[in-house]
C-alpha cells in the first residue's frame, strides 16, 4: 500500500473541480483524452486515498480487489470507473484482467444496477474479452437492462467453436443462436458452408468462419424483377475477402444486377484476384483506376461507368444476406418516388464470427447499404472527393436535402471487424479520432446552412462542383494524394487553440467570434477546438454555431492534434485545453506561440486552484521545443489588465498589440521557480479575484 500520494496540479483540479463527484464524467475523460491524471482521482477515491492506479492495478492481480474499495457506493463507483478504463484504453492485458476482476467483484454485489445498460454491456464484454468465460456464463443469465443484441451476441460468442471459448456449443447449437436476429424476422438463416464443398470459393487456404458464411433457400435471382440495379464495391489491394463479398452479391434474390469491383490502383499483384473475382458471375466486371483516390473517388467514377437506376454499394470484405437488395428495393418503392434511399442493418463480426468491440453493440446501421436513386444525384451531388468519412456526410445530406432514409430494420449484411480498417481505427470506447470529430463539426456546419437555403428557398441543388471545391474544412490527411489536396492549406499564418463549445464558455471564445464577423477580409485563420478540463462531463461539448459562417465563408479553417499542418504564430486562447492535451501527440507545427492571458488565467477556478501557467509551458516547449510569449488578453479592460500584472509580478507579460523584440516571437521567460501554488494561487486569489 502505497503513502498517500501528491495529486497533480491538473487531478486536483479534476478532483475538485465540476467532475470531481461524477465517476462517470471521469472516466469518460480519461478515455476521451487518454488522460492519466483523470485515472489517478478515479484510484484515488476508489481507495480513499489509499492507491494510485499502478498499486491499484498490482494489488487487485496480487490480492483481488481490496476492501477498502467496496466499503461504500462512492468507492465502487469510482472503481467501476477504474475498470472501463483500464479496458477501455486497450493498453495491455493485465489492465484488462484487472477490470475484468474489478467487473465480477462488483457485478455479484449488486450486478452493477446503479451503471446505464450500455455500461453493463461494456462490463460483460470486458468479461468475454479478457477470457473470463464460464465466469460470463453465470452472469449473464441475471444481467438486468441488456439490450437484446447486447445479451444475444454474448451468449452467440460464447458458444462459438471457432472463437476462444471455453464454454463453447458445439457448431450446430452455435449456429441456431447465430441466426437467431435472421430467424425471428422471417430471413434465411446463415450458415457455414462445408470447407471444400461444391459452393465454397477457393481461398487458397482454410477459410475463416466468416469466409464459410451462406443462407441456403433463396435461390440467386428468384424475386421479381424491376429496375437495374448497380452495386459497387471499391477496393484496394484486397485479399480473398474480396471474393466473398463479390459471391454474397451474386447470390442476390434480386435478379437485375450490375457488379462494379473498383481496383483503386492496386498494381499487377493483385491481378489474379480481380481476375477471380470476375469470374465468379457475369455481372461482374472490374474497373481499374489510374491512380489511387480511395473510396469516394472510386464510386464516383463507378457511377459514372455504370447504367442501374439505382445504386448502392458493399465492402469489399463484407456479406450480403442473399434478401438485401430485394428487400431494400421493395422498401424503397413502397415509400414511394420521393424516398430519396434506403438503408438496412449489419452484424459486425470478426474473422471467426465473434461480434464484441468494446462499448458497440454487434447490430448497427450499415453505412455502405445505402440504395439511393440515380436521380437524386443531381440535386444532392455525389460523394465528397476525400477518403474517409463521407458517407456518414452524404447520407445527412440527401436527408436534409431530400427527406428521411426509408430505414429497413432487418439484419442484411455482416461487416467485418478488422482492427485495420480505416473506421475501425478512429473509434474505440469513448473515444473518436480528432480529425473525425473536426470533419462532422465542419460538415454539420455546412448542413445548416443548406438547411436555411432550402427552408428560405423551397429546394436547393448542390453539384459536383462545388464538392470539388470543398464546402467546407476537411482534414489535410484526408485529401493525401486528390485533387482537393490543393484546396486544403498547409500552413496558416495564425491559428486560435481553445474551447469553443456553444455557448461560449469564455470572453475569449466570445471575443474571437466577434472578431471573426466584424474583421474585413483577411487571411485564413485556423480554429484548434478543444475541450477544456473546467467543462469536462460525460459527453464532449459540439462546436458552437456561432462559428458556422466563419468556416464556410472562407475566414476560418478547423484544425485538430493530428492535422498536418504548419502555423506560423499559435495563440493559446484558453489554458484549460493544454492539460488535457499533455502527453498526446500533436502533429501541428508552430513557429511562435503565444499565450493570451486574463483574469480568468489567474483566477482560482472550481477546484480552488487558478490554471497552471508553468504547466501550460512545459507542454507547449514539450511540442515545438519553444517557450511562449505571454500577452495581455485583448478583451481586458485598463483595471483587469492591472490586476493581473501586480497577480504575476514575475512575469515577462506584454501588452497585447505590442511587437515581438527583433521582429519575430523570442522565447519569453516562464513564472519565477518555486512552489505553484504560493506564486500563483495566493496572489490571484488576493489580487485578481473580483477582477472581470
Amino acid at each position: 500500500m502505497s503513502t498517500d500520494p501528491v495529486p497533480s496540479w491538473l487531478a486536483w483540479q479534476l478532483g475538485h473541480g465540476p467532475a470531481g463527484d461524477d465517476p462517470a464524467a471521469l472516466f469518460h475523460l480519461a478515455l476521451r483524452h487518454r488522460s492519466p491524471d483523470a485515472l489517478e482521482v478515479l484510484a484515488g477515491r476508489a481507495s480513499t486515498g489509499r492507491h494510485t492506479a499502478s498499486t491499484l492495478l498490482a494489488a487487485v492481480l496480487g490480492d483481488g480487489v481490496p476492501r477498502v474499495c467496496l466499503r461504500a457506493t462512492p468507492q465502487r463507483r469510482a472503481l467501476a470507473g477504474v475498470a472501463f478504463v483500464w479496458a477501455g484504453l486497450l493498453r495491455s492485458q493485465e489492465e484488462l484482467r484487472a477490470a475484468a476482476l474489478v467487473v465480477e467483484t462488483l457485478w455479484r454485489a449488486d450486478g452493477l444496477s446503479w451503471v446505464s445498460p450500455q455500461l453493463r454491456m461494456t462490463a460483460l464484454q470486458t468479461l468475454y474479452l479478457a477470457g473470463r468465460h464460464e465466469q460470463l456464463q453465470q452472469l449473464l443469465p441475471d444481467a438486468e437492462g441488456l439490450h437484446p443484441d447486447a445479451d444475444l451476441y454474448l451468449r452467440v460468442d460464447l458458444a462459438n467453436p471457432h472463437g476462444a471459448s471455453t464454454v463453447a456449443l458445439p457448431e450446430a447449437g452455435w449456429e441456431r443462436l447465430l441466426g437467431t436476429r435472421f430467424a425471428e424476422r422471417g430471413l434465411a438463416v446463415p450458415r457455414l458452408r462445408p470447407v471444400g464443398g461444391d459452393d465454397a470459393v477457393d481461398v487458397g487456404g482454410p477459410p475463416s468462419p466468416f469466409d464459410r458464411l451462406g443462407a441456403p433457400g433463396p435461390v440467386p435471382g428468384s424475386a421479381t424483377a424491376g429496375e437495374l440495379v448497380t452495386v459497387i464495391m471499391p477496393s484496394w489491394r484486397p485479399d480473398t475477402g474480396l471474393l466473398t463479398a463479390v459471391r454474397s452479391i451474386t447470390e442476390q434474390t434480386y435478379p437485375e444486377l450490375e457488379i462494379v469491383v473498383v481496383d483503386d490502383c492496386s498494381g499487377p499483384d493483385y491481378a489474379e484476384v480481380y481476375a477471380r473475382a470476375a469470374a465468379l458471375d457475369p455481372r461482374v466486371r472490374v474497373l481499374t483506376m489510374e491512380r489511387n483516390g480511395g473510396s469516394y473517388l472510386g464510386r464516383a467514377a463507378a457511377i459514372e461507368a455504370s447504367r442501374g437506376s439505382l445504386i448502392t454499394f458493399q465492402d469489399a470484405d463484407d456479406w450480403s444476406h442473399p434478401s438485401r437488395i430485394e428487400a431494400q428495393v421493395q422498401a424503397l418503392v413502397e415509400a414511394g418516388p420521393q424516398a430519396p434511399m434506403s438503408r438496412s442493418l449489419a452484424v459486425r463480426a470478426k474473422d471467426d464470427l465473434t461480434h464484441q468491440w468494446l462499448g458497440y453493440r454487434a447490430v448497427r446501421e450499415n453505412a455502405s447499404s445505402l440504395l439511393l436513386r440515380r436521380s437524386i444525384l443531381e440535386r444532392t451531388g455525389g460523394f465528397l472527393p476525400v477518403r474517409k468519412g463521407a458517407d456518414s456526410e452524404f447520407a445527412e445530406r440527401v436527408a436534409r436535402l431530400h427527406g428521411q432514409i426509408v430505414d429497413v430494420e432487418l439484419p442484411l449484411a455482416v461487416t467485418r471487424l478488422r482492427a485495420g480498417s480505416l473506421s475501425r481505427g478512429d473509434f474505440t470506447f469513448s473515444w473518436a479520432a480528432p480529425e473525425r470529430r473536426a470533419f462532422r463539426s465542419s460538415f454539420m456546419a455546412w448542413h445548416r446552412r443548406l438547411s436555411r437555403r432550402r427552408r428560405d428557398e423551397g429546394e436547393v441543388t448542390v453539384d459536383d462542383a462545388t464538392l470539388g471545391a470543398l464546402p467546407f474544412p476537411v482534414p489535410r490527411g484526408w485529401t493525401r494524394g486528390l485533387p482537393v489536396g490543393a484546396l486544403v492549406p498547409d500552413r496558416l499564418a495564425t491559428a486560435y487553440l481553445g474551447s469553443f463549445s456553444a455557448p461560449p464558455t469564455s470572453r475569449a471564445s466570445a471575443w474571437l467570434q466577434r472578431r471573426l464577423r466584424t474583421d474585413p477580409p483577411g487571411p485564413l485563420v485556423g480554429l484548434w477546438h478543444q475541450e477544456g478540463h473546467a467543462a469536462a462531463g460525460v459527453r464532449r461539448a459540439e462546436l458552437d454555431r456561432g462559428l458556422d459562417d466563419a468556416l464556410l465563408d472562407g475566414r476560418a479553417w478547423l484544425l485538430s492534434r493530428t492535422d498536418d499542418i504548419t502555423v506560423d504564430r499559435l495563440v493559446v486562447l484558453d489554458l484549460s485545453v493544454l492539460a488535457l492535451l499533455a502527453g498526446q501527440g500533436v502533429r501541428v507545427q508552430a513557429g511562435a506561440v503565444e499565450v493570451w492571458l486574463g483574469t480568468e488565467s489567474v483566477r482560482p477556478g472550481a477546484s480552488g486552484l487558478p490554471e497552471d501557467l508553468l504547466g501550460a509551458g512545459d507542454v507547449l516547449r514539450s511540442w515545438w521545443g519553444v517557450r511562449p510569449r505571454w500577452v495581455v488578453a485583448p478583451w481586458l479592460d485598463d483595471d483587469e489588465e492591472a490586476g493581473l500584472r501586480r497577480a504575476l509580478p514575475g512575469l515577462d507579460l506584454h501588452a497585447h498589440g505590442s511587437s515581438p523584440r527583433d521582429g519575430g516571437h523570442p522565447p519569453a521567460p516562464g513564472p519565477p521557480a518555486g512552489p505553484r501554488s504560493a506564486h500563483v494561487a495566493r496572489r490571484a486569489t488576493t489580487e485578481v479575484r473580483g477582477a472581470g
